[in-house]
């Protein structure tokens, strides 16, 4: 595994990592692709080719990046592919970023391990544990460490806040309270609807919380009781139409307009990531005029053939003692603290509002209160900074660094989400992970 170095045919001058991006979807173009391209001078990552089963998709992909590459000044040409095996064989590409649907993640990482490649895997690891299992072999295999993506790792406040617990400012960590209520529909409406590909919500989205909590918590979750299941808020009713583009009904959660209404254009009413979209990715025809299903982005929210869960009680017991709770919905109000992290010590507690980066600490038995701004310097870009800092790690890690997040953690996370999906299906019960 080679980089590159001095100028190359896009005059891009400088070590380079040069990348195949497997999954031309939302994730790999439009957030990590931009990224890149925004910090190529800084991290030397430069996309060299995109891969995507829908062709279509990998073409407007490409399109967009080799634009914004323009834009900054260079002419940067970027291939097309459907098959994620010409990619990975390819001598100009060093780095794989593996952004498919969940459930295709196990072939191009083992296939990308194999022909030496460092590889990205975007969270969550897989939608079984043998699928997990079988990357985490390939890994021990060639030796070359998966770095995984689990973006509150990389968020300045999220460190800023573990920092200040590592230091005793809330003296000894008892308990942790992570609350997500969050304006989420579109898991009902894109891919992540059917259990089978994505792993359902729980899986997408509370993966990143049980990372995080494994990772404040520093040890390994030993038990756990979940409540859950599928809330009367999106109850299946099989009189509705199947897409948004076919409804006339006045609906809070419409992706689409309707025939009747303004021309297609997303709307997300309840979803500030999406009204604020800055890209218009899904006005693009690869998601319009998508005909497979796992390819749309405007299926019924009240569809009776989606079969995930919506909310999650969930409680954790770790080896060190330290307790946790998760409150999690996707049917949240758009609010400023959909997404909060409180923890708790033998002397203090510390409050994070995700959402405007800022900590409310309080130490010394009361004595100490103060109000702490843990934005970080990219805050405004996604994942309120993380991708920024994730792709410097990527470069980081180039150069032999060990990832902040690997296959042991995305293990664990999916280890629990599983443990969660069981206890749910039995309408609540305790999982002792060992079993």
């Amino acid at each position: 595994m080679g980089v590159e170095d001095g100028e190359d045919m896009n005059g891009i001058r400088g070590d380079q990592i040069r990348v195949g991006v497997i999954g031309a979807g939302e994730r790999g173009v439009y957030v990590l692709g931009a990224r890149a391209v925004e910090l190529r001078e800084e991290t030397g990552i430069i996309i060299r080719v995109l891969c995507d089963t829908n062709a279509d998709r990998a073409v407007e992909g490409a399109a967009f990046l080799k634009d914004l590459y323009r834009r900054s000044g260079l002419d940067v040409s970027i291939d097309v592919e459907t098959d994620f095996r010409r990619v990975v064989a390819r001598d100009d590409v060093d780095s794989i970023f593996v952004t498919t649907y969940t459930s295709e993640h196990r072939a191009p990482t083992e296939a990308a391990l194999a022909a030496g490649k460092q590889v990205y895997l975007d969270k969550p690891m897989a939608t079984t544990l043998e699928d997990a299992e079988a990357m985490m072999a390939a890994e021990r295999e060639t030796g070359r460490p998966l770095i995984m993506g689990f973006t509150r790792r990389y968020e300045h406040s999220w460190r800023t806040a573990l920092e200040l617990v590592r230091a005793g400012e809330i003296g000894e960590l008892q308990t942790i309270l992570l609350r997500s209520v969050i304006p989420y529909a579109r898991y009902l409406q894109r891919w992540h609807r059917l259990q089978e590909r994505s792993g359902g919500a729980l899986n997408d989205k509370v993966s990143h919380y049980f990372d995080a909590l494994n990772w404040i918590a520093g040890s390994r979750a030993t038990s756990l009781m979940a409540m859950g299941g599928r809330s009367s808020v999106f109850a299946p009713d099989p009189t509705a139409p199947k897409r948004c583009r076919e409804c006339d009904r006045d609906c809070p959660f419409r992706a689409l307009p309707g025939p009747n209404r303004r021309e297609l254009g997303i709307v997300y009413r309840l979803d500030p990531d999406y009204r604020k979209q800055e890209h218009g990715i899904f006005s693009r025809r690869s998601w319009t005029g998508a005909e497979a299903e796992d390819a749309q982005i405007d299926n019924c929210v009240y569809s009776p053939d989606s079969d995930i869960v919506d909310h999650a009680v969930v409680n954790i017991g770790y080896e060190n003692g330290i307790k946790a709770a998760l409150f999690w919905n996707i049917f949240g109000p758009s609010a400023e603290d959909e997404e909060t992290l409180e923890l708790v010590g033998s002397s203090g507690r510390l409050r994070l509002t995700r959402d405007t980066g800022e900590i409310d600490l309080v130490s010394d038995y009361g004595a100490s209160h103060r109000t702490i701004d843990a934005r970080g310097p990219h805050f405004e870009s996604s994942h309120f900074g993380a991708d920024v800092e994730l792709l410097h790690t990527v470069r980081r890690h180039f150069a032999g660094e060990k990832p902040i997040a690997g296959t042991a953690d995305g293990y664990e996370s999916l280890r629990m989400v599983e443990a969660t999906q069981r206890a749910v299906d039995a309408g609540g019960m305790l999982v002792r992970l060992a079993d």
